[in-house]
């Protein structure tokens, strides 16, 4: 008969995920991130600013102008600074992500449980050869996790990385 253990493990004892060095995403990311967020304020200021000039009946005040503004610059600071704090380390047997700048989030994806990668980029992302790779385990529609803002090259590096240790692709090695 086999001898079961069932030592006792002290949490002091249990590795830490601070103590893991998290790699950066693409350097142009933040940058991206910034843009498409002031990008999508100017979609909405423009209108905004046309139908204020071209309708009489209709005037905005220059106080909410202001204040659109405002929230325009913190919302593409707020990107900005976001995409700079985000990170993932790759182990050997799982994938971790970092974010957040104020409300802090770690998520971590065991290969074993991943069962399908999709690597997908909009038009600007593919303009700055930037990718988001998502995973998708067992019993969901939708990714268990996604990271947007890496390197088109490091993206599909993962993957193939990733597939090949779960048996999904040859692993010519």
């Amino acid at each position: 008969m086999e001898h079961l253990s069932n030592e006792q493990i002290l949490v002091r004892e249990i590795p830490r995920l601070n103590t893991i060095a998290f790699e950066p995403l693409a350097a142009k990311y933040p940058m991206l991130a910034a843009f498409e967020s002031f990008i999508g304020w100017i979609i909405l200021l423009i209108p905004a600013t046309a139908i204020d000039f071209f309708v009489d009946k209709f005037s905005i005040p220059p106080t909410a102008y202001y204040g659109l503004i405002g929230i325009a610059v913190l919302s593409t600071l707020l990107g900005y600074f976001g995409a700079k704090v985000k990170g993932f380390a790759l182990r050997e047997r799982d994938i971790l992500y970092k974010e957040g700048l104020f409300w802090k989030k770690q998520t971590g994806v065991s290969f074993k449980r991943i069962q399908h990668i999709d690597i997908s980029h909009g038009p600007v992302e593919r303009h700055f050869q930037i990718a988001t790779i998502k995973f998708f385990t067992a019993g969901g529609a939708f990714a268990d996790l996604k990271i947007s803002g890496l390197n088109q090259s490091d993206a599909e590096a993962l993957r193939t990385h990733i597939l090949e240790k779960n048996g999904l692709i040859g692993n010519d090695k």
